[in-house]
């Protein structure tokens, strides 16, 4: 088994964790990830300023990721919405696909509509599976009360088909509990990050941020799981000036699944990334007795 890797701007730009706890859980569970070249920016950010340029990026991406051997695993929901989305406005609109491959003639390739893509959450849970990862555990993490935080962009919007249900996403919870650690449903788990408006509402963002993090922190939980390094830049990165937009402290782990994951494996911290964690992930290595020096 083996896919692309197709991390997005974010997490190779900012979230070097993300990445760096993928390729090392992958590596540990056998599963070879290829490093494509010629990738860039996902186009998401142009969409509401510059349909075209999105689309371009957006079958650029596609057609440079169609030439590889192997299906694409997205590690970002935005990066993953946004191929999800170009591929069904391609689909329908011949003249944009013409358009579109005209200019991508210039570097000599071409958008055919048949690249395999799949989030990071669906090639654990439906491809590698619950059991596969069950089995593979280390370290029991029986100790530990998460909540779960899937983003946005991996449940909406429906129509466009997402990797896990809109109401009542379940995916990431099962991925948590195959660790042995308990996923905590609560309200304020479909919740925005933030991140969407933080660009230009830096107050709205904040305080979506805040209200997140809160829900999960009454929900009595000891850290929150997030795979979207949109969600990780606004709910661990952020989370000190989200307290203050709130006007409450906030004091809670956030961690990507694949450093959860890692640790369940006997990974040790620093391979993960943890260090680079800004929340106070430290508890959760205090709560399964890890060291994390």
């Amino acid at each position: 088994m083996k896919y692309v890797i197709y991390p997005g701007c974010l997490t190779l730009t900012e979230q070097y964790a993300y990445e760096l706890s993928t390729r090392r859980v992958f590596e540990a569970l056998g599963i070879e990830l290829l490093t494509p070249e010629n990738i860039s920016c996902c186009g998401a950010p142009l969409r509401s300023v510059n349909a075209y340029g999105w689309i371009y990026l957006a079958a650029r991406n596609m057609a440079v990721l169609e030439d590889e051997e192997a299906p694409a695993m997205i590690l970002c929901n935005w990066c993953h919405l946004s191929f999800t989305h170009a591929r069904k406005l391609l689909s329908e609109k011949e003249e944009l696909r013409l358009w579109v491959n005209e200019l991508l003639k210039e570097e000599d390739l071409e958008y055919r509509g048949d690249l395999e893509f799949k989030h990071l959450v669906e090639v654990l849970h439906d491809d590698i599976g619950i059991k596969v990862i069950a089995e593979s555990v280390k370290v029991k993490l029986e100790s530990l009360t998460l909540s779960p935080h899937s983003g946005c962009q991996l449940i909406r919007p429906t129509e466009l088909g997402r990797p896990d249900n809109s109401v009542n996403p379940v995916k990431l919870s099962n991925l948590i509990e195959a660790l042995g650690a308990k996923a905590v449903r609560h309200v304020g788990e479909l919740e925005c990050c933030g991140w969407a408006i933080y660009k230009t509402r830096v107050d709205a963002g904040l305080t979506l941020a805040g209200n997140r993090i809160k829900a999960a922190s009454d929900a009595k939980v000891d850290g929150m799981i997030v795979v979207c390094p949109h969600g990780a830049e606004m709910l661990d990165g952020m989370q000190s000036e989200a307290g203050k937009a709130i006007g409450s402290k906030l004091e809670l782990p956030v961690l990507y699944y694949t450093q959860l994951l890692g640790l369940a494996l006997g990974i040790e911290p620093k391979e993960l990334g943890l260090q680079l964690n800004r929340s106070p992930v430290e508890r959760i290595l205090e709560r399964i007795s890890i060291n994390s020096s």
